[in-house]
């Protein structure tokens, strides 16, 4: 297997989030270079988890220094529209479906923030992966270049923003087709009972010698942009295969095993 360069992504960064497994998450990944997902207001309950963290933004700036890519991720990390985006599966979302208007101020006071608070970045991802063109459009005006959420299998650029694709939506299976990886960590979700594998996957990826960890501009200058128009189709193709082909055939194949059992009882 050829090595696979992978970027580390860490979503729902903010003050109160759980702060334990957040150690054990820059313990882990040693001196490797992130991309991490800055909500500049969170008013995400289900993100209050400790104490907000009183040197938050020192600490969001000296990681910047360090080498590590801050993104903005949303404004407050809340769903306040039932739209589904252009490539997530879920109908929840804090752009998707609102109008340019909405979406603009929305980008507008999460950089404002970021500013007065001495973070700069021209980087972008949505909560829940979900955004639509008027995100884009949005992002484009407000000086930001780049979206990691993208689901084809090449970057691409629209409406002036660069996608980059991030289709596993957590810690993927290597293939022998690709070679370039976004890894999406919530380090939050590792003190629930479904979620502390997810602490142990990651180990086991880093100990990977065929894995090589990026930066997120190592992973700009050598991801080779892809067409437009063909990386769009296959978006859509991607994204019509998560949505309704693999939960229909999945369906089938639990009704086919849950038969068969019935014929042997």
């Amino acid at each position: 297997m050829r090595c696979k360069k992978i970027l580390l992504r860490f979503d729902d960064i903010c003050p109160t989030m759980n702060w334990e497994q957040w150690q054990k998450a820059m313990e882990c990944i040693g001196g490797a270079k992130c991309l991490f997902g800055v909500i500049p207001d969170c008013q995400d309950p289900d993100l209050m988890i400790d104490s907000p963290r009183e040197d938050f933004w020192d600490y969001i700036k000296k990681l910047q220094e360090q080498g590590h890519t801050i993104a903005m991720h949303g404004l407050h990390h809340v769903f306040d529209s039932s739209v589904r985006g252009l490539v997530n599966n879920s109908a929840k979302s804090e752009f998707a479906g609102l109008p340019y208007e909405i979406q603009y101020e929305k980008i507008r006071k999460g950089k404002e923030i970021f500013l007065t608070k001495g973070i700069e970045t021209d980087v972008f991802f949505a909560p829940a992966h979900s955004y639509d063109e008027n995100t884009l459009k949005a992002l484009a005006v407000n000086g930001f270049k780049y979206m990691s959420d993208g689901k084809s299998c090449k970057p691409y650029i629209w409406h002036g923003i660069k996608c980059i694709p991030a289709r596993s939506g957590g810690i993927p299976r290597l293939t022998p087709f690709e070679t370039f990886y976004t890894v999406i960590l919530h380090t939050h979700e590792w003190a629930w009972m479904g979620k502390k594998m997810n602490y142990e996957r990651l180990k086991k990826l880093l100990a990977n010698r065929d894995v090589l960890i990026i930066t997120f501009d190592d992973l700009l200058k050598q991801w080779k942009l892809g067409n437009t128009a063909l990386q769009r189709i296959n978006e859509t193709i991607f994204v019509l295969w998560e949505r309704i082909i693999r939960p229909y055939a999945y369906k089938c194949y639990r009704t086919i095993i849950q038969s068969d059992r019935r014929k042997r009882i």
